[in-house]
């Protein structure tokens, strides 16, 4: 007998199959797993808003930027260790895999890639930071937690759009929010103004989040994990995209970490509260690709792939996206962040503009993934980097944040353009192809 107001034990499915064990660990369609995706996103992106307000008024321009640099390096780090495999564990994870056998796999595609990278991030911070031996040891641990904690929610969102079962990755990402904006707050309330007690602030609260879901794991019933035997077609895709994956790390960050260096930074603070608003904006349209990546593979091994779809929704998506937040910067930077920060409203038109493009640079590679090419990552993100770092170093010298605004928003048209002219030959080609040649799945091709 169960006890009363429990939920039932659900019976079906097979060993290994996410809707075998466990309510809460069942198999949820695309549409609803991109749905719960976004809605974390949301409380992400809503707590960090609020983070940003206080932390902008709390450090002033050139404390935020000294934190928003630090923040950066987590984020490269984080990219870096997971190596691609984000991207390519999706498109080519069996189709029966549960989420412990999919989280276990990618614990074993990142773990050793990932202590690495952290390592070496915890080493530049330590350089980096110029202030005495006690506030390096704080950047450095706080790095590292901070880096330690992205890479977990990393694994743990992969596991969720591969399988569609997004309990444990919603369940991560609330608590550590949730804890990471009391955190806020205390540090707001007594006035800290150090961005190393920031900074470890961010990482002790966001390893919470992991720290749940593993409890979750734990509690919940249905069959062990099962780790993939060979991870070989996830591995060789990854490698495949990872020169992609930091061509994508110097193109959407390049600009952040360039301004301290070419600018100042207070230029990067300044810059940091709207160009934190627009990446929060393409958020929820990189979820719905993620989750639509498994369906998008299966097309393509059916010969059905279809481009022009996906790309007009990302396109409808990104204008409206821009255009809200031109009109929200207007409304709201000053009076969030403060006078100090009214030259930031004057980026808000590259930005948006660089939003709409983003967006459908990003649904023109995630097909080209999902169809095994990973040249079409390569070759659109490399042209703009290259252009990114151009015109960075040609517009932030003499214009500051906002030739770092408008240096972003060109490498992503250029990004956009390339893209979407390879994924629509990707997607001729597989029309031409499908009556005579059955396209072979990614997990049989064989090794070279």
């Amino acid at each position: 007998m169960r006890r009363s107001g429990a939920p039932p034990a659900r019976t079906g499915g097979r060993p290994g199959d996410a809707t075998y064990g466990s309510w809460q660990l069942r198999r949820l369609s695309p549409m609803v797993t991109a749905g719960h995706l976004i809605t974390a996103q949301v409380v992400v992106g809503a707590v960090s808003l609020v983070i940003n307000a206080m932390s902008a008024r709390t450090m002033g321009p050139a404390g935020r930027g000294d934190l928003a640099l630090l923040l950066q390096i987590t984020y490269v780090a984080n990219l870096i260790a997971v190596a691609g495999v984000d991207r390519s564990y999706a498109a080519t994870v069996p189709p029966e895999h549960g989420v412990r056998s999919a989280i276990r796999d990618m614990v074993r595609l990142v773990a050793p890639t990932a202590a690495v990278v952290i390592v070496g991030a915890a080493a530049v911070a330590w350089w980096i930071d110029g202030s005495g031996r006690h506030q390096r040891l704080l950047a450095a641990t706080g790095l590292v937690l901070t880096a330690s904690s992205l890479v977990a929610a990393s694994t743990l969102r992969t596991a969720a759009t591969a399988t569609g079962v997004t309990r444990p990755y919603v369940l991560s990402a609330l608590v550590g929010q949730v804890t990471l904006l009391a955190s806020a707050a205390l540090l707001t309330a007594a006035g800290v103004g150090s961005s190393d007690l920031w900074l470890l602030g961010y990482g002790a609260a966001l390893s919470v989040g992991p720290l749940a879901a593993w409890l979750l794991l734990r509690r919940s019933g249905g069959p062990p994990a099962r780790a993939t035997r060979d991870l070989f077609a996830a591995r060789r895709l990854g490698l495949r995209l990872l020169p992609a994956a930091l061509a994508s790390m110097v193109l959407l960050r390049g600009d952040r970490l360039l301004l301290p260096w070419l600018g100042s930074y207070d230029d990067l603070g300044i810059y940091i509260v709207v160009a934190t608003l627009s990446e929060l904006a393409i958020w929820p349209i990189q979820n719905h690709l993620d989750a639509q990546a498994p369906r998008w593979h299966q097309r393509f091994l059916a010969g059905e792939m279809r481009c022009r779809g996906p790309l007009l929704i990302a396109f409808g998506y990104g204008t409206v996206a821009g255009l809200v937040l031109l009109a929200a910067g207007h409304l709201l930077v000053v009076p969030v962040f403060g006078v100090e920060y009214r030259a930031s409203t004057v980026l808000l038109v590259p930005l948006s503009i660089g939003t709409a493009f983003l967006s459908v640079s990003r649904a023109a590679i995630g097909l080209g993934v999902a169809a095994g090419r990973a040249r079409v990552a390569l070759a659109a993100d490399i042209p703009a980097m290259v252009v990114c770092l151009a015109a960075c170093v040609l517009l932030i010298p003499r214009y500051g944040a906002l030739g770092a605004a408008v240096a972003s928003a060109l490498a992503y048209g250029v990004g956009a353009a390339v893209a979407v002219l390879l994924c629509l030959t990707v997607a001729r080609r597989v029309a031409v192809a499908a009556p005579d040649s059955p396209v072979v799945p990614l997990q049989s091709l064989p090794r070279r």
